[in-house]
């Protein structure tokens, strides 16, 4: 078979896969739109909810904007299928992420990857409370605007990374537009990205600033300054979310503590065990790999940008009724698909070490373990799709199903 045969084969089956996982995603959002939408109702999600908002003329986001036409052009459909098509831009967003370190690799190939990394879920283990509660990953399936949000984040950040490489000379302002238009685009879908990404690039700047002794402030204060549109979109947001009396955001330490509203963050058992088991492979990477991933800018701002989402989510809370929705979490979920990137690239670049002939400290057994922890997410992601495409609900407890031989 020759090159260019291969290179066929790898398109058809790539693109068979994405039209495959297309229509799923747009039969499962119709299914979606079609629920009544409460927690026990088949196929439950936000999707409903968020169209009732649009039709009601509550416009706060650009998917308020877009699901309103899509709607009237196609009904239920319209908007599954607008939905799809956005799970597919994430999934080449994410196979662009990768190519650094799957530079040898053809597009298609990427593409699969990025489809099966994709399916990644919080892993499967006996008694370990929700699948849904309490977990932190990247790919979501029943919230509109976050849906949406992911392919815009993930582009904003990998042209983030491309404008902060030009800072240790002249400043490509080209690439700061690009970026800065992306992440405002971004942030017109949901807020979450930037409201973890302008303290993460607060702290970038700051210790830019000490280590170049204030040579580089021109490039720095451009720099800051491209976070100040979507700063901007927020308080617009805002002010629509937060129009109710006494609606607004606080330290957790200052409101009254409900164990039965705060489901997320270290307040019960099943939301701890949530916790855990998102982040069983990039625990992994960090321990078993952790040397050669701090070496890459990418990871070591991925890992920043994860952490001050999560420090946001466990200080912050909503007042009133916002409470329960647990808004502030969706920061921790987009930061660690950025994340979830970084470190996928980590361990694929130690496959091709390791492939090349570097073998020098147990290299095969930590990317063996590694490697290990992404099935086990991947396996029970798609044991979870499967269970979403059933009708069960997003917000399943493990104890009360059983799955296969399980």
């Amino acid at each position: 078979m020759t090159k260019k045969t291969k290179q066929r084969v790898w398109w058809a089956v790539s693109l068979l896969a994405l039209l495959v996982f297309a229509v799923a995603m747009a039969w499962l959002h119709y299914q979606q739109l079609c629920s009544p939408g409460g927690g026990n109702d088949p196929y439950t999600s936000d999707l409903g909810q968020h169209l009732a908002f649009a039709q009601k003329g509550m416009v706060y986001s650009t998917t308020s904007l877009l699901i309103g036409p899509a709607y009237a052009l196609g009904g239920r459909w319209g908007i599954a299928i607008l939905l799809a098509l956005f799970h597919l831009a994430a999934i080449a967003v994410f196979a662009r992420g990768l190519r650094p370190a799957l530079s040898q690799c053809p597009a298609p190939v990427r593409l699969l990857i990025s489809l099966v990394v994709n399916f990644a879920q919080a892993v499967w283990m006996p008694r370990g409370g929700y699948w849904y509660q309490g977990t932190i990953i990247g790919t979501v399936y029943h919230n509109t605007t976050y849906i949406m949000l992911a392919p815009f984040a993930l582009l904003a950040v990998l042209s983030f990374y491309r404008a902060w490489h030009s800072m240790s000379g002249k400043l490509d302002l080209r690439a700061w537009l690009v970026y800065t238009v992306l992440l405002t685009l971004a942030t017109s879908f949901k807020a979450s990205l930037v409201f973890a990404f302008a303290p993460a690039l607060l702290l970038l700047l700051i210790a830019d600033l000490i280590r170049t002794r204030g040579e580089n402030f021109r490039q720095e204060f451009i720099m800051g300054c491209s976070v100040l549109p979507s700063i901007g979109l927020c308080l617009i947001q805002a002010n629509v979310l937060f129009a109710d009396a006494g609606s607004g955001m606080n330290l957790i330490f200052l409101v009254d503590f409900d164990r039965h509203r705060m489901l997320w963050g270290p307040f019960n058992e099943a939301a701890v065990l949530g916790l855990l088991r998102s982040l069983v492979f990039v625990a992994a990477v960090g321990i078993l790999l952790g040397r050669r991933a701090w070496k890459t800018f990418r990871y070591r701002f991925s890992l920043l940008l994860f952490g001050v989402a999560m420090a946001e989510a466990l200080l912050l809370v909503e007042n009133g009724e916002r409470l329960y929705h647990a808004n502030l979490w969706w920061g921790p979920f987009i930061c660690f698909w950025v994340f979830l990137l970084e470190s996928v690239s980590v361990w694929l670049r130690a496959c091709a070490d390791w492939k090349s002939g570097l073998r020098d400290g147990y290299l095969g057994s930590r990317i063996a373990v590694c490697g290990a922890a992404l099935v086990w997410h991947i396996i029970s992601g798609i044991c979870f799709l499967v269970l979403l495409m059933e009708g069960k609900s997003y917000n399943i407890p493990i104890q009360t199903y059983h799955f296969l031989f399980f």
